[in-house]
């Protein structure tokens, strides 16, 4: 029996456990269960490797060694700091919201994991046929400000406040620019669904024929993630830090966390409709593509480098000021992403590269 999916490998081994007798019911809750299982181990592994991946990286551009005491190169730094974390108490401001004040980060953490259960991976290791399945990961990934929202004011905390409103405000202003970049891939591809889109880059990558689109998903990405140069709103260099100044312990390991699975999953997007996904090109030796789960090892590098990207930002530009992002966020980004729609439409109506020429499979 071949197993097309990642639930497919999930329903073969709740069948397995319980046999051939069991209630379907019971099988289709288990598969369910392991599913998800397998989908938050893998998240938070790699979640934890990112944070040690920018630690170094941000070593090495600071002359630096970075983590390298706790663990073989400082690999289990992070198992520490969140058995750190772990041990603090949590204490709620008072008269705060309390219901708020536990809830906000909860969602913006579990919110963030979810979308995982959606993005497709390699070929025959996603969570099966979703139609609409790019829709949906950016619908769910434009929960964040309001959960941040809730949290910074439910700590009756006017910094905290004023940080959620920052916030919320800059992830309005880029999420704009972002569907209407992710529309150019949409017109190339004409399909909402992430394994089609990967499927349509066979013969080309998309960055090439949509690089300004690129160039804004990428942006506005940043300023999604609250990442140098558009981290104003956390602003962790600070003494108040902002919507989160109010939060210890592991409500506190909630909003990193959160984060970093925001970081991941923006790499992820950016390899799947930008990069070809698991894809190589075809003039690639065979030899790097045919071995057992190429398709994910691929895909993880591609991912990891895009996020190495995002590290050299933040080690290289200043932090900018409100006015000066939302400036760029309206005025800029948006005109830019609605060029990009129609350069998008313009390659599918003329079948040809600028550079590289016409392809055949261009525009179906």
């Amino acid at each position: 029996m071949a197993v097309q999916s990642l639930y497919g490998v999930a329903s073969l081994l709740a069948s397995a456990l319980f046999g051939a007798f069991a209630p379907a019911w019971l099988v289709v809750l288990v598969a369910d269960a392991i599913f998800g299982a397998i989908l938050l181990a893998a998240s938070m592994l790699n979640t934890i490797l990112l944070i040690w991946y920018e630690r170094k990286l941000l070593g090495r551009f600071m002359d630096r060694r970075g983590a390298m005491h706790v663990g073989y190169a400082g690999l289990l730094q992070n198992f520490a700091d969140g058995l750190k974390l772990f041990r603090k108490n949590t204490y709620p401001p008072r008269e705060a919201d309390v219901l708020g004040f536990y809830s906000g980060p909860t969602a913006y953490l579990v919110s963030s994991l979810v979308i995982f259960g959606v993005l497709p991976i390699s070929t025959g290791w996603d969570n099966g046929s979703l139609p609409l399945s790019l829709l949906l990961a950016l619908v769910i990934f434009s929960f964040a400000p309001l959960f941040i929202f809730v949290s910074a004011w439910s700590s009756n905390n006017k910094y905290s406040l004023m940080g959620g409103m920052r916030s919320a405000a800059q992830m309005i202003a880029y999420e704009v620019p972002i569907l209407i970049a992710v529309v150019a891939v949409i017109v190339l591809s004409g399909s909402f669904d992430l394994t089609t889109i990967v499927a349509e880059q066979r013969n080309y990558w998309f960055w090439a024929p949509l690089f300004l689109a690129l160039v804004v998903f990428v942006a506005g990405m940043l300023a999604e993630m609250e990442r140098i140069p558009f981290d104003l709103p956390e602003a962790e260099a600070e003494l108040v830090e902002g919507w989160n100044t109010e939060y210890g312990g592991m409500l506190f390991a909630f909003f990193m966390l959160a984060d970093y699975l925001r970081a991941l999953i923006g790499s992820i997007l950016i390899v799947l409709l930008f990069l070809g996904g698991w894809t190589l090109p075809s003039y690639v030796p065979s030899a790097l593509t045919n071995f057992p789960l190429a398709g994910i090892v691929w895909f993880m590098v591609k991912t990891y480098l895009v996020f190495g990207l995002f590290v050299w930002v933040r080690a290289s530009l200043p932090r900018v000021r409100t006015d000066q992002l939302l400036r760029v966020g309206w005025m800029r980004m948006v005109p830019l992403s609605l060029l990009s729609v129609f350069l998008a439409a313009l390659v599918v109506v003329s079948r040809c590269l600028p550079v590289i020429g016409c392809v055949p499979g261009m525009g179906r």
